[in-house]
């Protein structure tokens, strides 16, 4: 005798479980990529929106110790901000300063804390200047001052 109808559907039910766990084992595997990239997207934007800084400085009255210009940088943020030559990059009036002219102390600030800028006196005259400070995440402040 040939083959049974019942012998038929059970054949075709054992192929469609099959191909259907296929299916489902690589929906699991794209959507748990998906779910990684969006986890890790909403880490680095909390991070990013955590971050915020300010300069402080008195715009008409500018330290100068030891041959140097001190700007104040206060963290307004939420997270914890490096402050070094890697992460910061200052501009003066435009033009990007060599990392070898400005110092930033201490190494880390906390939410309200003061950070200390330590610009070469050199490398600025007398006069109405900008000071534009970029931080990390490209996160900047402008800062309109006079020598």
């Amino acid at each position: 005798m040939g083959f049974s109808l019942t012998g038929t559907h059970i054949v075709f039910f054992v192929a469609a479980v099959s191909i259907a766990g296929v299916v489902s084992g690589v929906f699991v595997a794209i959507i748990t990529d998906v779910t990684s990239s969006f986890s890790d997207r909403g880490e680095r934007l909390t991070e990013e929106i955590d971050t915020d800084f300010k300069i402080i400085n008195d715009p008409e009255n500018i330290p100068d110790t030891g041959g140097v210009y001190i700007f104040y940088l206060k963290n307004i943020g939420k997270s914890k901000l490096p402050t070094d030559n890697e992460t910061f990059q200052i501009f003066v009036d435009g033009d990007i300063l060599p990392k070898n002219n400005y110092n930033l102390t201490p190494a880390h600030i906390y939410t309200s804390d003061v950070a200390e800028i330590q610009v070469d006196n050199t490398t600025i005259s007398a006069g109405t200047h900008q000071l534009r400070v970029i931080g990390p995440y490209a996160v900047a402040d402008t800062f309109q001052f006079t020598i």
